[in-house]
């Protein structure tokens, strides 16, 4: 079986105790209705958007989201407050896997955190892209029957249009790891960044590409120290991790003639998967892409809907004879002429350029 292993998200936590920063970036959406901080402001390098809980509002870069709060050590006293909350996604990751600390050290700085403050891992996601693997030909009775861990099957999900299997859950979001089975091509097209994940996987997919992720939490499971300190996180504390997690839970093939599961034997699948997992640990890299953190994706239903808006408008606006030019003159004449479009145009490019 052939795939690729890789962090697709990590969230951290920076225990950063001043006002400063957040008043600096607060300045700039001071009187900015909900609706439009929902849609992004462009400001410097980053969008600012809403927050999250205690977080007032955030900051994007690509897939790089820094969460700011007032809830700070200077504010509710020391060893209280909120610090700072960071997310990567995995095209930040990938593009800086060898030098996640001193990247994640530049996106500070540009945020206006200088200076060293301990950063700790509240989460991070660990996947492996199977190719090559249909996940709609899972039997979803062995995944019930046959996964053997202290979790089992909590969900599943699907595709509403064909009906075929689209998605399996394996425990609890609240538990220290959560493990999600799904067809990473169907989630990639929807998100509209297939062709990153077409270029990261190197064409050898084939069609299919079956993804097992799992969602850690490193303190509340009690992990070692190199996987709680972002200080001490490397490729070793990767590799590591899956190995626990190929034993926290697996699929096997059930043996009606031995009521303990725990000696059933690995399902093919699982094995291939030790196998892919094995390969990693002896120093294969980490997948690259030519894209980078900026790539900017178009998914099908976006397509769809902007075509079906267009073709909409050149009917409304020439019945007769549908083109983009009485499109175009019939946008002008109810008060949207091309010059005002381009304009807002310019202000959207601004936020997705960024984002």
């Amino acid at each position: 079986m052939h795939g690729i292993i890789h962090l697709d998200a990590l969230y951290l936590n920076v225990k950063y105790p001043y006002l400063d920063v957040f008043k600096k970036w607060h300045h700039c959406i001071e009187g900015i209705e909900y609706r439009k901080l929902k849609e992004g402001i462009a400001s410097g390098d980053f969008v600012i958007k809403n927050g999250s809980s205690c977080y007032k509002f955030s900051l994007w870069q690509h897939d790089a989201r820094v969460f700011l709060t007032d809830q700070v050590d200077e504010k509710v006293g020391e060893g209280n407050g909120s610090g700072v909350w960071v997310q990567l996604g995995p095209k930040f990751i990938t593009q800086h896997i060898y030098h996640l600390q001193n990247a994640v050290s530049e996106l500070l700085k540009t945020v206006g955190i200088t200076g060293s403050y301990p950063i700790k891992i509240n989460r991070l996601d660990l996947a492996i892209d199977l190719f090559r693997v249909a996940m709609k030909d899972q039997n979803l009775a062995l995944w019930q029957d046959g996964w053997v861990g202290r979790s089992k099957v909590s969900d599943f999900h699907f595709n509403s249009r064909t009906g075929q299997l689209e998605t399996i859950y394996i425990g609890s979001r609240k538990s220290p790891v959560y493990l999600r089975v799904y067809d990473k091509v169907a989630q990639a097209i929807q998100e509209g960044d297939i062709d990153y994940w077409l270029d990261l996987w190197q064409g050898h997919h084939n069609g299919s590409v079956t993804r097992i992720e799992w969602e850690v939490k490193p303190k509340q499971g009690h992990f070692s120290n190199n996987l709680q300190d972002f200080s001490l996180f490397n490729g070793f504390s990767t590799r590591e991790l899956l190995n626990y997690l190929l034993d926290w839970g697996r699929l096997c093939t059930p043996n009606p003639e031995d009521s303990n599961n725990r000696r059933w034997q690995d399902t093919p699948l699982w094995e291939s998967v030790r196998a892919l997992a094995s390969e990693f640990s002896e120093g294969v890299d980490y997948p690259t892409s030519r894209y980078g953190k900026e790539f900017h994706g178009v998914s099908e239903a976006y397509v769809k809907f902007l075509s079906g808006t267009i073709s909409g408008g050149m009917a409304r606006f020439g019945l007769d004879n549908p083109n983009m030019v009485k499109l175009i003159e019939g946008l002008s004449k109810n008060g949207h002429d091309l010059e005002d479009i381009q304009k807002v145009a310019a202000k959207k490019a601004a936020v997705i350029s960024r984002l």
